[in-house]
């Protein structure tokens, strides 16, 4: 909650005009988020390896620390070099080893198929108190501090409880990994896991899914403020939003176990689509409003739920593995959600153009969800 609060749902409070976008460009600031993702994307496989080996306690330590020491160096950068160095070397590391995947990678190992859906659930639902707590306390320790200083004040928070987690709450070695109904985890190999049809399109569903992600999430703060909304408000209802994401974190899951995880996916992929057309005009209140409601009802389980999909397609000893190289391929494209909406929005002079094409993208990645969920596994692919 921590680690998505102090970086990914920060950053959305970091770019606008009242604290580093008063001093770096949205380009530079998208450039320095975007390949901070990118560089996570790098180590996701051997994030994934690691923790199917030694568990997560270390990841989560080093992440932690690596976090803090980014967000201290943002802190104090004058120069855009210096922010791209911080975000890309330090912050974006940490985000491979703080964010979902180790968790995902832990989930299996700790807990069994019929259990997984409601450990996924509290997981996810402990998550989405990530954007109502910091959206907030972000805006208000930059009114109150300076960005600079409040940067500061959410590394040393970061540091604190990310290396308490590690230290006392998480076990010092891998334990048992509980025996499941699927056994493809532990044969697949490489080449047969990209010739799996059912991977290759969900792998591509989810690559427009975060790339339109990522985008929406680094800039909608600053799109509302730019057409008129005070940062006060609209990060009042980014948060807002976060809280009304987390009956739906813990409702998903839920549905995705009864009625399939494909399908409950590429519905809620659209109803985000829908929130993302609000953003086009943006001007009207009611435009502002609405995003930020249908964004929260349906985002919270959106991503969560391929952990659902994955564990019943791929689970078992390699499971973290199979996590990590599609999470990999996945955020090397989806990396440059940030940095294209920035530049567009310096070319262009506003958002209208990059909310159009976010749009298309989650309506296309719902396409391919629903396509990938009717692919059946022939013999030569499992």
């Amino acid at each position: 909650m921590v680690g998505f609060g102090v970086i990914l749902y920060g950053f959305s409070v970091y770019a606008t005009d009242q604290a580093a976008g008063a001093d770096f460009s949205k380009t530079a600031l998208s450039l320095a988020y975007g390949g901070s993702v990118f560089v996570g994307g790098l180590l996701a496989l051997p994030v994934g390896r690691f923790a199917d080996r030694h568990g997560v306690r270390v990841i989560v330590g080093a992440g932690a620390v690596l976090g803090s020491l980014g967000l201290a160096a943002f802190s104090v950068s004058n120069q855009s070099w210096q922010v791209v160095v911080a975000w890309w070397m330090l912050i974006g590391p940490a985000q491979a080893m703080i964010y979902y995947e180790p968790a995902y990678v832990a989930i299996v190992q700790w807990s069994s198929a019929r259990d997984r859906a409601r450990t996924l659930a509290t997981i996810t639902l402990i998550g989405g108190l990530a954007g109502i707590v910091f959206i907030p306390l972000a805006a208000r320790l930059v009114s109150l501090l300076g960005w600079r200083s409040a940067v500061m004040t959410l590394a040393l928070l970061l540091f604190t409880v990310g290396g308490a987690t590690a230290a006392f709450a998480l076990p010092r070695r891998r334990g048992d990994i509980v025996e499941t109904e699927t056994k493809s985890g532990s044969d697949v190999s490489m080449r047969g896991l990209f010739k799996d049809r059912r991977f290759a399109l969900y792998t591509l569903a989810l690559t427009l899914m975060l790339l339109a992600t990522q985008g929406i999430i680094a800039h909608r703060v600053a799109r509302f403020e730019e057409v008129g909304f005070s940062l006060t408000t609209v990060a009042l209802w980014a948060a807002i939003a976060s809280a009304l994401s987390l009956p739906g974190r813990w409702i998903a899951p839920m549905l995705a176990d009864r009625f399939g995880a494909t399908r409950i996916q590429a519905s809620i992929a659209l109803i985000v689509a829908f929130s993302v057309t609000l953003m086009v005009d943006g001007t009207a209140s009611w435009q502002m409003i609405g995003h930020f409601f249908l964004f929260g009802l349906a985002f919270g389980a959106l991503l969560p739920l391929r952990a659902m999909v994955m564990g019943g397609w791929f689970s078992g000893p390699s499971y973290g593995r199979i996590m990590g190289t599609q999470w990999t391929g996945v955020v090397l494209v989806a990396a440059t959600g940030p940095v294209l909406v920035g530049v567009l929005r310096d070319v262009t002079g506003g958002y209208q153009v990059s909310t159009v094409i976010l749009t298309a993208l989650f309506v296309a990645a719902a396409t391919a969800i629903l396509l990938s969920g009717t692919k059946r596994v022939g013999p030569t692919e499992s």
